[in-house]
């Protein structure tokens, strides 16, 4: 496992970082990685890994496995990637600010409806310079959820492969150029610019075509399309990955990663 760890810039408690046999089908080693978090103290609630690349670049693919322990209070447990600039050695979320546009963009996947209970479901956590608040928020910008679909679920127990692709906007006025997509085992889930009609915004979370999430049940607070221009400044690239799990919760609960890639092209699944 030290060998892993030494490959990126940053780690948080190695103690909770075990090398597991259970692996996907199909996966090129011979053991995942199991991280393991729990709540009540500051040394253990984080398990995570953080790598820097440079040089960094305006459009990535990055396909993971992952499997998540049943009945578990996740809080924020997947995969993190995007960019700062200046570059970090170190993640640096800055939660509940929104960012400019010239310093930091940030992606993710991870279960953020039904924690704690059976099969929860995955949505992106973004951050954005075009990402929306709520009415309850108190003036702070938390992770945007973009999908707001039922059946995109981290189930229980079991294997899934997910795979995210981010392009920074070519436009540096604008969201021309842009793309976001996420797919689940080679299925498309959701795909940004729209093709197939608008979506609107509830609050803090948009709801595109299709979407069938409780939260997506009440009034719109404004109309799509979803805005993905990313940056102002093309010195604002993709340069970090960060799978993590952390937990602030006193339950304990383990995720596993495995076949991790960050690459320029579509990836896909193992076969």
């Amino acid at each position: 496992m030290s060998e892993v760890v030494a490959r990126y810039n940053d780690y948080k408690n190695t103690a909770g970082m075990a090398l597991d046999a259970d692996r996907p089908s199909g996966s090129c080693g011979a053991a995942s990685m199991r991280f393991t978090a729990a709540g009540g103290n500051p040394a253990t609630q984080a398990t995570d890994l953080y790598k820097r690349f440079d040089p960094g670049h305006d459009e990535v693919y990055v396909r993971w496995y992952a499997k998540y322990q049943a009945s578990t209070p996740w809080h924020h447990t997947g995969v993190w990637f995007g960019g700062y600039d200046p570059p970090s050695d170190w993640p640096n979320p800055q939660a509940g600010i929104r960012p400019l546009g010239n310093d930091r963009v940030s992606f993710s996947i991870e279960p953020v409806w039904g924690n704690g209970g059976p099969n929860p479901v995955f949505d992106f956590y973004n951050y954005s310079m075009k990402m929306h608040t709520c009415s309850g928020c108190g003036g702070s910008y938390w992770g945007n959820a973009l999908i707001s679909r039922t059946t995109f679920t981290a189930d229980d127990n079991a294997w899934a492969c997910i795979e995210v692709h981010a392009k920074l906007n070519t436009d540096m006025a604008s969201d021309a150029g842009a793309a976001l997509e996420v797919w689940k085992n080679d299925s498309l889930v959701q795909r940004f610019p729209e093709t197939t009609g608008t979506g609107y915004w509830v609050q803090d979370h948009f709801c595109p075509v299709g979407a069938d999430g409780a939260q997506c049940r009440f009034s719109p607070t404004a109309s799509g399309p979803l805005d993905i221009q990313f940056r102002t400044s093309t010195d604002l690239k993709v340069n970090f990955f960060w799978p993590q799990n952390y937990i602030t919760d006193p339950t304990a609960g383990s995720v596993w990663f495995d076949d991790m890639v960050v690459a320029k092209v579509r990836i896909g699944c193992r076969r």
